[in-house]
């Protein structure tokens, strides 16, 4: 798990380095702020749902060591909520953030986590 716990807190720091880009690129360029917000809403909402599963993950793997029968879910309703809530947001409000960007933003946190993947592969290979 200690590997785990340090890839999500490498996919965060990038997670921030890549919020900062995109809200200077909201600041400087006025004609896509509505892209811009609704990659940042998108990419939030990825991270959030990140950090819920792998809260709720470490949840599953005490209950598998304490071996209580507890039956402990993944919280696949609870993430796709959150994914529903965003997306109503980016419909409610097409003035503000623009639902196409919104869509491409929650898949921010898998594919961080799938080129640090790579990365950390091919660096253990040299």
């Amino acid at each position: 798990m200690d590997d785990f716990s340090a890839t999500l807190k490498t996919v965060q720091n990038v997670f921030l380095f890549f919020l900062s880009f995109c809200l200077a690129a909201w600041a400087l360029l006025v004609d896509y702020r509505i892209y811009f917000a609704g990659i940042m809403l998108g990419s939030i909402a990825s991270m959030i749902n990140a950090r819920f599963l792998a809260w709720k993950i470490n949840k599953l793997a005490a209950a598998a060591i304490e071996q209580s029968g507890r039956k402990v879910t993944l919280g696949f309703l609870t993430r796709a909520a959150i994914a529903g809530f965003v997306g109503l947001v980016a419909v409610r409000y097409p003035e503000h953030v623009a639902l196409t960007t919104t869509i491409v933003g929650y898949f921010f946190a898998q594919l961080a986590t799938l080129v640090l993947g790579i990365l950390s592969i091919k660096k253990s290979k040299k």
